[in-house]
C-alpha cells in the first residue's frame, strides 16, 4: 500500500460496483482504494491494514454489511463505515444506527454524493485520530495545543451533526409526506429559542432534540405511518410509542439527558392529555414545550395522506386556541405574536441553512 495515499476499503459482492467505485474515487482524490468481493477476506484486510474509511454493501451472502459495521467498530471505532443499501427496512436502519454507521448511500446513488460523503468520512477519521492523540498526550500538549484542540473539537462536532442528519434522512427517506419535517421543526424551534433568549448550550440541545424528535418512527411499520384511512386503536397505540423508541435509540450514544426528554415529551400536553405518559405542564421540559409547538404547527401545515394541510394563519390560530390545554401558554403566545418573523425562515432556503448552522 502507498502510505502517501489515503486508504479506502470497498466491499461488495458485485464486481461491477467495485470497479465503478474504485475508479471514481481514485480519479477525484489522493485515495488508494482496495476492493474486496469476499466479506471474509475483507475482515482479514481490516485486521492487518489501516483504513481511513470503509464502504460496504448491506446485502451480501454470508457476512452482511451490518456484520462488517460491527466488526469495524470492534477493530477500530475511529473508522467511519458508509453503508450502500437498496432498501431502507426499519430494522436494518435501526441496527445500523445503533452500531454507529457514519452514512447511508441508497442505490442508485450519484458519484458526486459518494465523493462528498467519502471526503467527510476521511476528515472525520483524521479528526478522531487527532483527538485520540490529544487525549493520550494531554499533559504535554495542553499548553501548546489548546487552540488546535478547540478547532479540532469544533470540526468533530460538525461531523457528529452529519451523523445526526444521517439518522433523520434514514427515517424520512421513504415518506414524501414527512420529508423535511424535522428540519422545518428545528428551524421554527430555533427561532422561538432565540426569542426566548436561550443560551448557546440550550440552543444546541434544542437543535439536536428537534432534529431527532421523530427518530422513533423508524421503529414503526411504514404501512401504519402512511395509512390513508383512520388508524385503528391498536395502530394509534403503536404510533404513540415512537417517543419511547426514539429515546431508547439515542440512549447508547451518550447525549445530554435534555435531548432524551425533548424526544420523549414532545407529544405531552399541558393539561396531561398527551402521550406517552400523560404528564402535565410543570413536568414537561421547557425545551420540549418549544418543540411541541413547532412540531404541531408543521404537522398541521404539511400534506399528509389522511388529511389536507391548512394555511399558516389558521394553524397559528389553532396554536393560540389551545394554550394551556395543549401548549405552554408562554411559548404558544410568543409563537402566535411573532409568527411572521418565526415562519419567514421556512420560505428562505439560505436563511434556513444559516439558522441551522448558527448553534454549531
Amino acid at each position: 500500500m502507498d502510505k502517501n495515499k489515503i486508504q479506502i476499503l470497498v466491499i461488495d459482492d458485485d464486481v461491477a460496483v467495485l470497479d465503478c467505485v474504485r475508479l471514481s474515487l481514485q480519479n477525484i482524490g489522493p485515495y488508494q482504494v482496495s476492493v474486496c468481493e469476499n466479506p471474509a477476506e475483507a475482515l482479514e484486510l481490516l485486521r492487518t491494514n489501516s483504513f481511513a474509511t470503509v464502504i460496504s454493501d448491506v446485502n451480501m451472502p454470508g457476512i452482511s454489511g451490518l456484520d462488517i459495521l460491527e466488526s469495524v467498530s470492534q477493530i477500530d471505532s475511529k473508522i467511519p463505515v458508509i453503508l450502500i443499501t437498496g432498501n431502507t427496512e426499519p430494522d436494518t436502519m435501526r441496527r445500523a444506527i445503533h452500531l454507529g454507521v457514519y452514512e447511508f448511500l441508497k442505490k442508485p446513488f450519484e458519484m458526486s454524493d459518494l465523493a462528498v460523503t467519502v471526503k467527510q468520512a476521511v476528515e472525520t477519521n483524521r479528526l478522531k485520530i487527532q483527538n485520540e492523540q490529544y487525549r493520550n498526550h494531554l499533559e504535554t500538549l495542553v499548553q501548546q495545543r489548546t487552540i488546535e484542540l478547540f478547532a479540532a473539537k469544533s470540526k468533530l462536532e460538525r461531523s457528529y451533526l452529519n451523523t445526526i442528519h444521517a439518522m433523520v434522512n434514514a427515517m424520512e427517506v421513504n415518506d414524501i409526506y414527512t420529508r423535511g419535517h424535522s428540519e422545518r421543526v428545528t428551524a421554527i424551534a430555533m427561532r422561538l429559542g432565540k426569542l426566548l433568549q436561550l443560551n448557546i448550550d440550550e440552543l444546541r440541545q434544542l437543535r439536536i432534540g428537534a432534529l431527532l424528535h421523530d427518530l422513533g418512527k423508524i421503529g414503526i411499520i411504514s404501512g401504519v405511518l402512511n395509512k390513508e384511512q383512520s388508524l385503528t386503536e391498536s395502530e394509534y397505540d403503536s404510533i404513540k410509542q415512537h417517543p419511547i423508541i426514539g429515546a431508547k435509540i439515542i440512549d447508547p450514544i451518550g447525549l445530554p439527558d435534555t435531548i432524551s426528554k425533548i424526544i420523549l415529551q414532545h407529544h405531552e400536553w399541558a393539561n396531561g392529555e398527551g402521550y406517552p405518559y400523560g404528564i402535565m405542564l410543570d413536568d414537561i421540559h421547557p425545551l420540549s414545550r418549544i418543540v411541541s409547538v413547532a412540531d404541531s404547527f408543521d404537522a398541521m401545515t404539511s400534506q399528509r395522506p389522511y388529511r389536507r394541510n391548512v394555511e399558516y394563519s389558521k394553524a397559528a390560530e389553532e396554536v393560540a386556541n389551545n394554550l394551556e390545554r395543549q401548549f405552554d401558554p408562554t411559548v404558544g403566545k410568543l409563537f402566535f405574536d411573532n409568527q411572521r418573523q418565526v415562519l419567514s425562515v421556512l420560505k428562505d432556503k439560505d436563511a434556513l441553512k444559516d439558522l441551522l448552522q448558527e448553534a454549531f
